[in-house]
């Protein structure tokens, strides 16, 4: 490198909520769970939202493993949304649903009762590059 060439600095990088997720040992769900029924939530909720009793929820973390519920392909997202993109139902394991971007599933034949798994990765970038990431599933290999 010579004087006049300045380092590229690596893009900044920050959750897209905070909360949601923890990305070490491994990748890993932050939600709740009610200590009376024992059913867990994502995303972690302060008051059980089936009961609306207050101060039985506790954290919780959830192991990223589920079934591919059902899925849709998004050719044109908003500003800030690398297109093509794959949004996911997925059934977590642990219990709850939710609905995330799927990952590595160019060229694979999706099908709706497929495995995942949990990983992080970029959700959408800012418009000064910052780099949103969050909750991402990737299709398991049978």
């Amino acid at each position: 490198m010579n004087a006049k060439e300045k380092p590229q600095a690596s893009p900044a990088t920050k959750p897209i909520r905070p909360g949601l997720f923890v990305e070490r040992p491994r990748p890993l769900l932050l939600g709740s769970q009610c200590k009376e029924t024992g059913k867990v939530f994502f995303p972690a909720q302060r008051m059980n939202p089936e009961t609306h009793t207050e101060g039985t929820m506790e954290p919780v973390r959830i192991e990223g493993s589920g079934t591919l519920y059902s899925f849709t392909k998004v050719v044109r997202g908003l500003s800030g949304f690398a297109s093509p993109y794959m949004l996911g139902v997925i059934q977590l394991d642990a219990g709850p649903s939710l609905i995330a971007q799927l990952e590595g599933w160019q060229g694979l034949a999706l099908k709706e009762g497929m495995r995942v798994e949990l990983v992080v990765g970029q959700i959408k970038q800012e418009p000064d590059g910052t780099a949103l990431i969050g909750p991402k599933f990737r299709p398991v290999p049978a």
